[in-house]
């Protein structure tokens, strides 16, 4: 049985420091495209999942596309509504809305899910659950910077001199 995840983008975006590094460099575009990249990784391990991804405004000026595809995801653009209705919209109209996770920390649309029986979730709890998730698996903690290293000759003698007054 697969659910859905729909997602406030730009307020999850903000939850991710380099996402939001690109955001207050106005480079809305580079964070959008990063923030749909981290969630299709995630949705990868998501099988069940279906990521409906919402973002204010248009994706690009004099854009009409209201709603592209993105690996798996869907992804919508508000245009000249704000995405936060749209979030509610599919919510409300949706057939089964205690399947859907809802992605957000905009009051407003945490409720809204609470009210129609979905589920919210914080942005940020969200976020740490991906970057959890697509984190590489860590190897031994630190064993590159053990790697290789050479104790110089005087480093070699404090050591041996130190092991030979413990016998």
């Amino acid at each position: 049985m697969s659910s859905q995840v729909a997602i406030d983008g730009f307020n999850l975006i903000y939850k991710f420091p380099d996402l939001e590094e690109s955001m207050y460099q106005n480079q809305l575009k580079k964070a959008r495209q990063g923030l749909l990249e981290l969630i299709e990784l995630y949705s990868k391990k998501k099988k069940k999942q279906n990521f409906h991804v919402f973002f204010d405004g248009k994706k690009e000026i004099g854009s009409e596309v209201f709603q592209e595809t993105f690996g798996k995801l869907n992804v919508y653009y508000s245009r000249d509504r704000k995405a936060d209705d749209l979030i509610k919209e599919f919510v409300r109209t949706n057939i089964r809305p205690s399947e859907i996770q809802v992605v957000s920390s905009d009051k407003e649309i945490f409720f809204h899910a609470k009210k129609w029986g979905a589920h919210p979730i914080s942005s940020e709890e969200f976020a740490s659950i991906v970057s959890a998730e697509i984190a590489p698996p860590d190897a031994e903690p630190d064993a590159e910077e053990f790697k290789d290293k050479k104790l110089d000759p005087v480093e070699v003698e404090y050591w041996k001199n130190l092991f030979r007054k413990g016998r």
